[in-house]
């Protein structure tokens, strides 16, 4: 029995501690699992962290997109103001103009030493085709005012010493006319600096002949054509009785009116006071200074005349002279040159819309050859009928009768040319 219960001792405390190691194991290996477990639920808790913080940072985004969104009408307005805003002040003071010139009929016949010669009968586009006029009004006393020719030649004009005739093709050509910055100064003085016309003969230099004439009298243009680089400054004096305007302008003189690479300037002074009572003007210019490098190209222009106005008449003349010291001729020498003539003008104004034009004019113009110095001469008649279909575009049907000669007797010529044009200023 003793025996017994020591066999049954022993084997219960064999399952006792056999048990006991089994389940330290199974708690073991239980622990094990929850720390993996523990393991995975933070690898999970901070995957979980981190997808909120993308959720987050989405639903910000979200919002301040949502934001700019409902910005985005105020942005356009914004935007569209600042583009009015922007257009407007270019806008402002902006002003943009024409001239056109084109001409339906032109026909020239007539003798070149004795030999009878004449011009298809053309219709097209002539000289000073399209004039584009651009003022900007910078402030109440700065502008810019610029003028471009886009012009076509077809070199119809009789000239002494070349047949008459027309070219098969029109030379098309770009000049930049004018480019002045203009400044209003205190007690009515105005200053202008640039490319301009020179004050000298008013009507080439403010181009009053455009509506007047299709073609200007041949020879004339010789003796008023001035294009030039400069400053100007200019003050109209006015009383009780009369006004008087003045014009002072320091001047390249060259050959070219873009450019003044010399040391050669001339002065010109022009004066038109006008009598009220009277309604007459006096045209007058003085110029003096030098046409070319050295010391010796000296040159002297003046100009003198007369204009008259009553209702719808009006008579103006001028005589006009310019002379050159030391002219390069075709041989070694040097000899002096002048160009000199005058034009009488008459205008008749019969209605708004019609109105006529008779016109004479003799010039004198120099020609240096290899023995020295002669002169082209040119006598114009010109009659002209002008038809307005508004005040600023007319019809043009103008005849002028051209007889010209060459001083040593080799050459003459004598033509009759019909011209039909029409000019438009816009």
């Amino acid at each position: 029995m003793l025996k017994f219960s020591i066999l049954l001792l022993v084997l219960c405390g064999f399952l006792f501690f056999s048990t006991g190691a089994v389940w330290a194991d199974d708690i073991s290996d239980l622990k094990e699992q929850v720390r993996a477990l523990q393991e995975t639920i933070r690898s999970q808790q901070q995957t979980i962290d981190a997808m909120n913080s993308k959720i987050q940072a989405v639903e910000t985004k979200q919002q301040a997109q949502a934001g700019e969104i409902k910005k985005v009408p105020e942005l356009a307005q914004k935007v569209d103001d600042l583009k009015e805003s922007s257009a407007g002040q270019l806008a402002e003071g902006l002003s943009v103009g024409g001239h056109v010139k084109l001409y339906m009929f032109d026909r020239t016949q007539g003798e070149r030493n004795g030999v009878s010669q004449h011009t298809n009968l053309s219709s097209g586009i002539g000289t000073h085709a399209f004039v584009l006029y651009i003022t900007k009004q910078l402030t109440d006393t700065l502008k810019i005012d610029t003028a471009t020719d886009f012009g076509v030649s077809a070199s119809a004009t009789p000239s002494v010493g070349s047949n008459i005739t027309r070219a098969t093709t029109g030379t098309v050509s770009t000049t930049l006319r004018k480019l002045t910055m203009e400044l209003a100064l205190p007690q009515g003085y105005e200053f202008k600096a640039g490319i301009m016309n020179a004050m000298f003969v008013e009507e080439f230099a403010k181009e009053t002949f455009w509506d007047e004439q299709y073609n200007m009298n041949d020879g004339l243009c010789y003796l008023e054509s001035w294009h030039d680089s400069g400053v100007e400054l200019y003050k109209n004096f006015d009383f009780d009785k009369y006004s008087l305007p003045v014009y002072f302008q320091i001047l390249g003189g060259g050959s070219s009116q873009y450019v003044d690479n010399n040391d050669d300037k001339m002065a010109l002074v022009h004066i038109a006071p006008e009598l009220f009572q009277t309604k007459l003007r006096v045209l007058s210019s003085l110029a003096y200074g030098k046409h070319g490098d050295g010391d010796n190209g000296k040159a002297l222009f003046t100009s003198n005349g007369l204009e008259w106005k009553y209702q719808n008449t009006s008579l103006s003349g001028e005589y006009i002279y310019k002379k050159y010291d030391h002219v390069n001729t075709l041989g070694t020498r040097n000899a002096d040159g002048k160009k000199e003539g005058y034009y009488l003008k008459a205008m008749y104004r019969f209605n708004p819309t019609w109105r006529a034009l008779a016109k004479y004019s003799h010039a004198e113009v120099y020609n240096a050859d290899l023995a020295g110095m002669r002169s082209d001469n040119y006598d114009t008649t010109a009659l002209a009928l002008n038809y307005f279909l508004t005040p600023s575009s007319d019809i043009i049907t103008e005849y002028q009768h051209i007889e010209g000669d060459r001083s040593d007797g080799s050459e003459t010529f004598d033509a009759d040319r019909v011209t039909m044009g029409w000019r438009t200023t816009f």
